[in-house]
């Protein structure tokens, strides 16, 4: 029978028991539980090139795209078997189901977590963490350490029988197993490293089974680097341990024969963290603590403390006995923000490659971290520098960051109230995770770069939108993204739209875009040449489309309002683009009674903003519409639209005030409340100082204290009061 050494994945005293293990076995051929499909990504794994933690990830080629990974950190047992291998020539392999095996099982019936493969190997919960290191990581001793872990895991297999996939794979390891003793290797000579919940069945001769029928599924498999936090218990990954670097600790002072210098290690770099982030931590303190834990220890009959012990004393003697003094260093200490990393051209997939280049190109390795750093960009072409590439440099970073938030690769984030429509200034958020890594290759179906796999998404969106803003989006998102394929292909997608289009805020929306694109057009370096044509047919199109547009009912009323504002702030932006004509439809707008008040009023208020209405025009239209005759929510709902801009023009003028304090004066009690929340909530635009001079204003109309009557209009209102006005609100004045 074959030499099986059992093991727990991610345990470094494991690791350090499988080298004393393999040094005394000297294989002829070392077999280690993973996908047999990847065995050829050994060689790969072994170079010196690659830094831990890594995993190898094989997923679905077509959508929806179901994944799964094995993780590998520089303590992992299976990792150190294979630089052992490596190290003595000895031929090594995975010995598992391939990959496909695995996410053919994940099927919606048989749900499997993507971010590992489903091991029955030993699993342990937070809370048994500390159990399994006091009874196995400190314990120096090779064969009491096999021993005790044989009969943990005989228990354990006992207490949770092997499901029908377990089964199947270690029946189609122990074939792996019986073919290379079939080819002559003394059974003796094979070093099999599985999880010591599969040796038992390894050893049962009734393992054994017909030949596994491979899976027909057909899947990509590529190497990624890993986190440690990924790794920790605390992300979610089930197979992990909730202290990555504190475990690789002990792997270290382990191989080095040095166990006993671990704990003092971790209470120092605790102190090391505390001193960095302003703590008092003395040295003495961390003596102590180091006392501390070593005799809770010895209490339990341990040789050396565990990682509670070492927590309980840091809380005790460096902590003041509160452990959120020491929580952030309880988490960087265990945890760490270790990535792996992999050569160049090592990934499997054309697209990670494209992006480790472009970080390199666009000089953004730097950022590919675990913790988030700002990046400021200035588009501007650099005119001090010598080459096109420095020159653009911050521009050709834009449009790979948008590139990839196409993608939807959580790499960079652009941070609110940025830049998102085209000016000359970025900021972002850039953070490396795995969640990114896996989304990338991903994205590898949809292209084998980063622009091309925009561009294929971007081409999907077009196909799928039917709106004509919708479609503007789309240009926009290429415009952002440099690519001037998917900007013309949007562009026509908007000129066939718009042919029909008769939507005004659609109309609006879809210029807006246009407006972007024509502004900042040379600043991206994009050509915008064909879009002006269009952008004049659209906006000479809402302005036909504005007098029947204002004749809405009060829900519409809101979006037709936004699409005055926007068309006038297009006209400005453009060199006052069409003014005469769009001066034209404001004044027949404020005109008219078949339009809805509060766009009328608003018309209005831009008038009066652009100087294009008198005051003796300003005080007529007040007067009319202010007047008895005129009903209260007409009246009300137009003096909203005026009081939407213009605050201190409005406020400067005494005879608006005096008109809407008779009106108001005029109104029966019914009336009154008719109007009191559509005025409340005009009013409610306004600032402090704003109310404080309408306020003083009202008491110099009324003969009164000016600043007594700001004291009390801008009071805040009695509990009585405020229960009446949540009472109107929800009055149906349609009774009256």
């Amino acid at each position: 029978m074959a030499a099986v050494f059992g093991l727990r994945h991610l345990s470094p005293a494991c690791s350090l028991h499988l080298s004393a293990f393999l040094d005394q076995l000297q294989p002829q051929v070392v077999l280690i539980e993973g996908p047999s499909d990847c065995s050829d990504f050994i060689e790969a794994i072994v170079s010196a090139e690659l830094t831990p933690p890594f995993a190898i990830m094989a997923y679905t080629d077509t959508t929806p795209v179901r994944s799964v990974l094995y993780p590998f950190a520089c303590y992992s047992p299976e990792y150190v078997a294979m630089q052992w291998a490596h190290a003595h020539q000895v031929p090594c392999a995975f010995m598992d189901l391939p990959a496909a095996a695995f996410l053919e099982n994940d099927t919606p019936d048989k749900p499997q977590a993507n971010d590992q493969a489903q091991d029955q190997a030993i699993d342990l919960k937070l809370d048994e963490e500390d159990r399994w290191e006091r009874m196995f990581e400190h314990e120096t001793d090779g064969a009491k350490f096999a021993e005790a872990l044989a009969l943990f895991a005989h228990h354990l297999r006992q207490l949770q029988p092997p499901d029908a996939l377990t089964l199947r794979r270690e029946a189609f390891m122990r074939g792996v197993i019986d073919h290379y003793i079939q080819s002559g290797i003394d059974a003796e000579r094979i070093a099999v490293i599985c999880g010591a919940y599969h040796g038992e069945g390894l050893e049962t001769p009734s393992a054994s089974g017909q030949a596994e029928k491979l899976p027909a599924l057909s899947v990509r498999r590529t190497l990624m680097p890993y986190s440690y936090f990924r790794l920790a218990s605390l992300s979610g990954y089930g197979a992990g341990n909730k202290a990555p670097a504190y475990y690789e600790q002990l792997w270290r002072f382990g191989r080095e024969g040095r166990p006993d210098q671990a704990a003092a290690a971790y209470l120092s770099q605790l102190s090391f963290y505390q001193r960095k982030h302003g703590y008092s931590c003395s040295t003495a303190q961390v003596i102590e603590a180091l006392q501390l834990a070593q005799s809770l220890a010895a209490l339990r009959q341990e040789a050396a403390p565990s990682l509670q012990d070492l927590k309980d004393a840091a809380m005790a003697c460096m902590g003041e006995g509160r452990p959120t003094v020491l929580m952030e260093a309880f988490v960087d200490t265990e945890i760490g923000t270790a990535i792996g990393s992999l050569p160049q051209g090592l990934s499997q997939t054309a697209i990670q490659n494209d992006f480790y280049h472009a970080l390199r190109t666009l000089k953004l390795q730097r950022y590919n971290t675990l913790t988030a750093n700002l990046l400021e960009l200035d588009l501007r072409e650099k005119t001090t520098v010598k080459t096109e590439a420095s020159a653009f440099l911050d521009l050709r970073r834009s449009m790979f960051l948008h590139r990839l938030r196409v993608l939807g690769v959580p790499f960079g984030t652009l941070r609110p109230g940025t830049q998102a429509h085209g000016d000359w200034k970025e900021s972002w958020d850039l953070k490396w995770s795995s969640t990114a890594e896996i989304t990338l290759i991903e994205a590898s179906l949809s292209g084998d770069s980063i622009a091309s796999a925009a561009q294929f998404v971007l081409r999907q969106q077009l196909i799928q939108a039917q709106q004509l803003s919708e479609c503007a989006a789309v240009m926009e998102e290429a415009f952002l993204c440099g690519l001037q394929e998917s900007l013309d292909d949007a562009l026509t997608a908007v000129q066939a739209l718009a042919i029909d289009s008769s939507a005004l805020e659609e109309i609006v929306k879809t210029a807006r875009r246009l407006s972007t694109l024509l502004r900042f057009g040379s600043l991206r370096r994009m050509d915008s040449t064909a879009i002006e044509p269009l952008f004049h047919q659209l906006f000479y199109r809402a302005l036909l489309l504005c007098p029947g547009s204002c004749q809405c009912d009060g829900k519409a009323a809101r979006g037709v309002m936004e699409a005055l504002g926007s068309i006038n702030e297009l006209s400005i932006l453009h060199d006052h683009y069409m003014e005469e004509t769009w001066l034209d439809v404001l004044t027949e707008l404020s005109g008219r009674d078949d339009v809805h008040p509060l766009l009328g009023g608003y018309a209005a208020a831009i008038r009066l903003e652009r100087g294009l209405m008198a005051e003796a025009e300003l005080e007529q239209w007040i007067s009319y519409r202010l007047s008895p005759g005129v009903p209260a929510e007409i009246a009300a709902a137009s003096f909203e639209g005026l009081m939407l801009r213009n605050h201190y023009a409005l406020i400067a003028r005494a005879y608006l005030w005096r008109q809407l304090d008779e009106y108001i004066a005029s109104l029966s009690d019914p009336d009154f409340q008719r109007i009191l929340l559509v005025l409340r909530r005009a009013f409610g635009t306004y600032s402090a100082a704003e109310k404080q001079a309408v306020a003083q204003n009202l008491g110099s109309l009324w003969q009164l204290d000016e600043d007594s009557v700001a004291e009390v209009l801008n009071d805040e209102l009695k509990q009585e009061e405020q229960d009446l006005l949540n009472e109107l609100e929800d009055f149906d004045f349609g009774e009256f």
